[in-house]
């Protein structure tokens, strides 16, 4: 498996505060954050600077275990770290190897028409692996 470098963490807000978020992290970080768009088959929002290795999202699921954590815990929440690999299969195939399990995959060449034109495949990996941490492996792909 060839990890290509570290691609983004998630900062967990809430959906009420996603757009002036956005505009905060642009304006005083030179961030370059679009609109938040739908992920997950509409269960969150996201907004995401690959350039600035970030990502904001939102639960608005409230059965998602970002929308537990809000609640759980408040504002100010990191999500996932998230790593990009060459081929997210061979990743899949090293973890397997290792003993590393997959709690969760996520493709957005199956989501809608927002969604697709990231091209993403994700392996969300099993936080009690990794120290409590949310370790994703991710491959961007043609869509």
């Amino acid at each position: 498996m060839r990890i290509k470098g570290f691609n983004r963490v998630e900062l967990i807000v809430r959906p009420d505060q996603i757009e002036t978020a956005r505009t905060q992290f642009n304006e005083l970080l030179g961030l370059s954050l679009p609109a938040p768009h739908e992920v997950s088959r509409g269960r969150a929002i996201s907004s995401t600077d690959f350039e600035g290795h970030i990502e904001l999202v939102a639960p608005v699921d409230p059965e998602m275990a970002m929308s537990l954590t809000l609640a759980e815990h408040g504002a100010g929440q990191v999500g996932p770290l998230v790593w990009e690999v060459e081929d997210l299969d061979q990743a899949r195939s090293w973890l397997g190897e290792k003993g590393l399990r997959v709690a969760y995959e996520y493709d957005s060449r199956t989501g809608n028409d927002e969604e697709r034109h990231l091209a993403v495949r994700q392996l969300i990996l099993d936080k009690e692996q990794w120290f409590g941490f949310t370790v994703t492996l991710m491959e961007r792909v043609r869509a």
